[in-house]
């Protein structure tokens, strides 16, 4: 009797110890720890007659990572082990339950039947078992949401203090887009027990998902002050301050990598934030570091990092040989707008030759969707036409600019007519300045350019085509003759040649020339003009004109 009770105290001790392993492994798990729960499952299994949950978790961890083929070694290891021992589906269910949710994620339709088959054996009384078979349709690819409540309202019956059940249950109501119900299960977790910090995490995500900072950041501070290991909500806090506040940031990345397992991904976390928070030579040698040691495995984005460090540090020329690596190396599906601009502008900066410049513009505008960055691209492009001296190509952006612009100021319509008008297209350049004179009526370089493109149409001035825009000129800059004196001189010096000329009103020219002489009475042409035409209007010379003869 006295060995049998022996036996019985080191048999507990062993199932005992077994299971804080495996509670250590499911600990990783829940704080997402996946490598490390793995490594801990693997030493499970390695010492020999291991629980049969073992095969499970590890089975899991390799699903959560969409690695297929090895969840399929470790389930069907776990499925021998368990015949091999004589385990019924309802004395290890898990494993079963596993296969099947591998069976799920493989797209096998019988993968629900084999679930079903399995918690029959336990006749639906197996919270664990319930919980695996919810947790496998919610998270599995082919996964029936609905049925994954059903099993989570049995397994609550079952089991009313595990937050985990909650937790999940509010999971799939998320699942479902019922936030609503999401909530009330996540707080039922809360009640069972108020230090999970994951059911106070998953409410900040329900109100992420609504766009609302307010609410979710209170939710996510709450989780921290329960939990501030957790390492999803860490890295949820790095992602909201990563533009806003790169000390809070480092602090949350620093928490995040300390309470996470080891990988690569962090080095690049840790490089990025050196960039957002403007220590480019930091950034630049943690790039370069990953670079070397991943060689052609780093992501070709780190060449990307290391390009904008130096532009913005002024060397361009180490940064367009970055940029060329990255251009050499990415997906061309990855690149985007800023990608070509970027490129544009270190072309731009080292090159005397602006065409090449200009083609990688046209490749950001191409692959720009937002309006306002189209525009600015479009902008860039007319000012290096201009610089190069095509205004015929400078007109076409800035037309392009005008149909492009909601409601376009005066600015880009007097660009635009400036740019026809210099390339002499001015037919064109003075439809543009029409659309001036009637959205601007009040400014005066409507008509003032309107005034300049007719003179030139009709240079002879036989058909008088200027004449009206220079009579309204005058009309409107005299309202501020000081400003406009030189303008309205002008103006009257056109209008008295003209009347001299062509109609022979030598009357209407003097006036004209006279009126020119009060805002410059010093201007020795209009002085010639007005004597001369004083002469020829009392010798009875010119259309109109009476004399006392």
């Amino acid at each position: 009797m006295k060995k049998l009770f022996i036996l019985s105290l080191l048999f507990s001790s062993v199932h005992c110890v077994k299971s804080q392993t495996i509670d250590e492994a499911k600990t990783h798990f829940y704080y997402e720890r996946y490598a490390s729960a793995a490594d801990v499952l693997r030493s499970v299994i390695a010492k020999g007659d291991p629980s049969p949950d073992a095969y499970y978790w590890l089975g899991e961890i390799f699903l959560k990572k969409g690695r297929l083929d090895s969840a399929r070694k470790a389930l069907m290891d776990g499925a021998g082990y368990v015949m091999s021992k004589g385990y019924s589906k309802k004395d290890a269910p898990l494993v079963y339950i596993g296969w099947s949710h591998f069976l799920l994620d493989s797209g096998n339709t019988n993968a629900r039947a084999d679930m079903e088959s399995v918690l029959e054996e336990t006749r639906y009384k197996n919270p664990e078992a319930l919980l695996a078979a919810a947790r496998a349709n919610i998270e599995g690819k082919n996964g029936d949401v609905a049925w994954a409540i059903e099993l989570l309202e049995k397994a609550i019956k079952r089991d009313r203090k595990n937050p985990e059940i909650y937790t999940v249950l509010g999971d799939a109501y998320s699942k479902q887009l019922d936030g609503g119900n999401a909530i009330k299960n996540y707080d039922e977790a809360l009640e069972v027990n108020a230090s999970f910090a994951e059911a106070m995490y998953r409410k900040g995500k329900i109100y992420k998902s609504q766009n609302n900072p307010a609410i979710y950041m209170d939710r996510f501070n709450k989780a921290y002050a329960i939990d501030s290991t957790y390492p999803p909500l860490l890295y949820e806090l790095y992602s909201f301050y990563y533009f806003r506040d790169v000390v809070k940031a480092k602090k949350y990345l620093d928490k995040f990598i300390s309470n996470s397992d080891p990988s690569p991904e962090k080095d690049y976390m840790k490089t990025d934030l050196m960039y957002v928070s403007k220590k480019y030579e930091g950034a630049i040698d943690g790039a370069k570091s990953i670079i070397t040691a991943e060689a052609d495995k780093a992501q070709p984005r780190l060449y990307k990092m290391i390009a904008y460090s130096y532009a913005a540090l002024g060397d361009s020329v180490q940064a367009l040989e970055s940029m060329n690596r990255y251009f050499d190396k990415e997906d061309p599906s990855e690149f985007v707008a800023k990608d070509f601009e970027l490129k544009a502008k270190l072309l731009e900066k080292t090159s005397v030759d602006k065409t090449a410049s200009i083609e990688w513009y046209k490749k950001a505008l191409a692959a720009q969707s937002d309006i306002n960055e189209k525009l600015g691209y479009m902008k860039t492009l007319a000012d290096l036409q201009k610089d190069l001296g095509n205004r015929d190509r400078e007109a076409a952006w800035r037309g392009e600019i005008y149909k492009t612009t909601s409601n376009p100021s005066n600015l880009v319509i007097y660009k635009w007519g400036l740019a026809l008008y210099s390339n002499q297209n001015y037919t064109k350049a003075d439809s543009v300045f029409a659309i001036y004179q009637e959205k601007y009526p009040e400014q005066i370089y409507g008509y003032l350019w309107r005034a300049r493109c007719n003179a030139l149409i009709d240079s002879s001035m036989k058909l008088g085509l200027a004449v009206p825009h220079y009579v309204k000129l005058i009309e409107v800059a005299s309202k501020d003759s000081v400003k406009n004196k030189s303008i309205i001189m002008k103006a009257y010096d056109y209008l008295g040649g003209y009347e001299a000329t062509i109609t022979k009103n030598f009357q209407a020219s003097l006036g004209y020339f006279e009126n020119l002489l009060v805002l410059d009475p010093e201007n020795s042409d209009a002085q010639k003009n007005t004597e001369l035409l004083r002469k020829w209007i009392e010798q009875g010379k010119g259309n109109g004109v009476t004399t006392n003869n």
